[in-house]
């Protein structure tokens, strides 16, 4: 098993993600089947040192059925340069969507941005959830440390036992 991730690597994370801002989500659905779709993560690192991720989505999409089935995700990045970030994750619903509505707004775009232009009448929307990824395995790597002949970082992380999210 990979060894937890230190604060430090934890941002070496998420710099790479929000500097790509858009990642593939890759979810499978009630008969097995891989499917995958750009989407717009927000990641934060907690007081306590963990890491969360949240996307917005709407509750009726093929999304919230896959999840419903399988509550996990894979979270790719790449970029131009070839810097990648991975995330393997437990998702679900966040069970208090208007606790984490306001995170979106409070990066600079491109990171961040209104959710509510996707949903008319915001959280009130029935359609407005949030999804909220908690990631088991982390593996990140820039490309210049990688074309020197580094290898990328693989970090595991305690998800399961501390999730707040509902299965």
């Amino acid at each position: 098993m990979a060894p937890a991730p230190t604060p430090a690597e934890l941002a070496a994370f998420v710099e790479i993600a929000h500097g790509v801002v858009w990642c593939t989500l890759a979810t499978v659905d009630a008969r097995g089947r891989p499917r995958s779709r750009l989407v717009h993560p927000l990641w934060t690192i907690e007081p306590g040192g963990g890491l969360v991720g949240r996307v917005t989505s709407r509750r009726s999409s093929p999304k919230a059925r896959h999840l419903a089935a399988h509550p996990y995700a894979s979270c790719s990045y790449w970029d131009q340069r070839h810097d990648v970030a991975v995330a393997e994750c437990h998702a679900a619903w966040d069970p208090d969507p208007a606790g984490s509505w306001h995170l979106f707004r409070e990066p600079e775009p491109p990171v961040g941005f209104d959710p509510a232009a996707m949903f008319p009448g915001g959280l009130a929307s029935p359609e407005a959830g949030i999804v909220v990824l908690r990631p088991w395995r982390l593996r990140w790597g820039r490309a210049a440390d990688l074309a020197a002949g580094a290898k990328p970082t693989v970090r595991s992380l305690r998800t399961a036992g501390s999730d707040r999210c509902q299965h």
